[in-house]
């Protein structure tokens, strides 16, 4: 080679400045560049074995196959049929469905240990589900990696593990794949349109779709409106509910979900609020509907309110027995629930069969109900403004905290009454064992469970219990024994509760 253009010291710059190039393309797109394939072709002949590799280079650019990602189209021209060009939803859900492990760092079965340390057995059922090697598949091209990272940060995912029962689902672009370990040996597609959003219970899941309401899970109670320990996502109907019914059949096929407006699920039972009034069914729909046919008990009924009252609202906290609901249109507010002890606060302690009017305004309801522990709670704390109000039967851990002056344990409060602090209250936590509040500074413990009563020098924003022992964890994060508060940090508890931020009258 003699000229200057052959030089060794040219063709070197040459391909130094299409390798920088390349680079800088392919760390931006994914596609063929005709800058790139410029200068290629500026290169002058090679020596054989280099002129092969630069061919095949240019080859792969000009002939390969089609790219995944940001490929420019001329005027007309459209996007190749192709599993590459599918919406991000579409690739996600291929990708699941055909054994992509989405969980790059294990978090499902970190957390399944967490909640479960003990259930080996459920641990090796995820273990298979969610293989290492199945991860590999999100890097088979820049799309597919895209893709995962877009439904990670957009996705919704949701898990539940308790005794033998594992239950997780991720969900993207309206579609859920699900892991039951009981059913199960890998994410599988739920059949049913694509979800619009799904509300979660323990063993029980709602989706409202554009095709109607879908559940699966547990409706043991009738929470489904049918009893079974167990089903696939199934329609939900409303053969006792003749408005709503009439107002689903009235909506466009793909327009179904308009007729709700919210969902509340918790435990045994569902409350559907709808714009021509509220459904219930599960359990002890006497308290909120009133007389039930035996044989219709786990179908969905029409809760009993005045004629007009259409709910824009619902609270709805506790378990089985312990359960509490309060339906508002605006400022008018209507409760119903067990009332066995009073904690309805309506001046009685009457079996409830429909809701009455609260004659109370309620901001909150305070009582935490967690467990099936809980599922015979016998009073209410309600948040009324700047006030705390106690209904119910007085537990002792309640009289021991002195918040009550003049109540007794076993004392009935059938009417609201203010529970009393010695100073202004900052966060307010309670169960049917214990009661905490926190002021300024300092907070305050009263646990019937463990028999002890505390206050300690923390500004607490969570309650819990390590090796059976109370603890507090400041504004820091720092958790901390009672036993020694100033001194004894700890780690994380194995059981907690946030403290709710309150601002009662003192």
């Amino acid at each position: 080679m003699s000229s200057a253009s052959s030089s060794p010291t040219c063709i070197k710059d040459t391909l130094t400045s299409a390798y920088r190039a390349s680079v800088a393309i392919t760390a931006s797109i994914s596609g063929t560049s005709r800058s790139l394939l410029a200068t290629l072709s500026e290169i002058p002949p090679l020596e054989p074995s280099a002129q092969a590799l630069l061919d095949r280079a240019r080859s792969i650019l000009t002939s390969g196959p089609q790219l995944s990602m940001n490929v420019e189209l001329a005027d007309g021209e459209e996007l190749p049929v192709a599993m590459h060009t599918l919406n991000q939803g579409a690739v996600w859900a291929c990708l699941v469905g055909g054994g992509a492990n989405p969980d790059l760092e294990d978090r499902v079965l970190e957390e399944a240990q967490d909640e479960e340390p003990h259930t080996t057995r459920m641990h090796d059922k995820i273990r298979k589900a969610l293989a290492p090697e199945a991860k590999c598949l999100w890097f088979l091209c820049r799309k597919f990696f895209f893709t995962f990272n877009v439904a990670e940060k957009d996705g919704e995912c949701y898990q539940h593990a308790w005794s033998y029962i594992f239950y997780h689902h991720r969900m993207y672009m309206g579609r859920l794949f699900m892991l039951d370990t009981d059913y199960h040996t890998a994410l599988t597609r739920a059949r049913m349109p694509r979800a619009l959003e799904v509300y979660s219970d323990d063993l029980t899941r709602i989706a409202r779709t554009p095709k109607g309401l879908w559940g699966w899970g547990d409706s043991g109670h009738g929470q489904l409106g049918f009893k079974s320990s167990k089903v696939d996502p199934t329609r939900l109907t409303f053969p006792a509910c003749a408005e709503v019914a009439e107002l689903e059949a009235s909506l466009p096929p793909w327009e179904k979900h308009w007729m709700v407006t919210g969902v509340s699920l918790i435990c045994d039972r569902t409350f559907i609020l709808s714009s021509v009034g509220t459904v219930m069914a599960g359990g002890h729909p006497e308290w909120y509907v009133g007389p039930v046919v035996e044989e219709n008990r786990p179908l969905f009924h029409p809760v009993a309110v005045p004629s007009g009252f259409v709910p824009d609202h619902i609270m709805h906290v506790g378990l089985i027995n312990a359960t509490t609901v309060i339906l508002s249109m605006g400022d008018r507010q209507m409760i119903s629930g067990g009332n066995y002890c009073g904690q309805l606060g309506l001046g009685h302690h009457s079996m409830m069969a429909g809701f009455e009017d609260l004659p109370y305004r309620v901001d909150r309801i305070m009582t935490s109900v967690d467990s099936v522990m809980s599922s015979v709670l016998s009073f209410n704390i309600f948040l009324s403004g700047r006030q705390l109000l106690f209904a119910g039967k007085v537990p002792i851990h309640v009289s021991n905290s002195g918040l009550l002056p003049g109540k007794r344990r076993d004392d009935k409060c059938l009417t609201p009454t203010p529970l009393r602090f010695p100073e202004r209250v900052k966060g307010f936590w309670c169960d049917d064992y214990q009661i905490v509040w926190g002021t300024e500074g300092r907070s305050h413990l009263s646990d019937d469970y463990r028999q002890c009563t505390a206050s300690v020098p923390i500004e607490a924003t969570a309650y819990g219990t390590t090796s059976n022992v109370p603890c507090f964890r400041d504004s820091a994060g720092q958790w901390f024994e009672v036993a020694d508060v100033s001194d004894v940090t700890c780690g994380v508890p194995g059981w907690s509760m946030e403290i709710s931020p309150v601002d009662p009258a003192i």
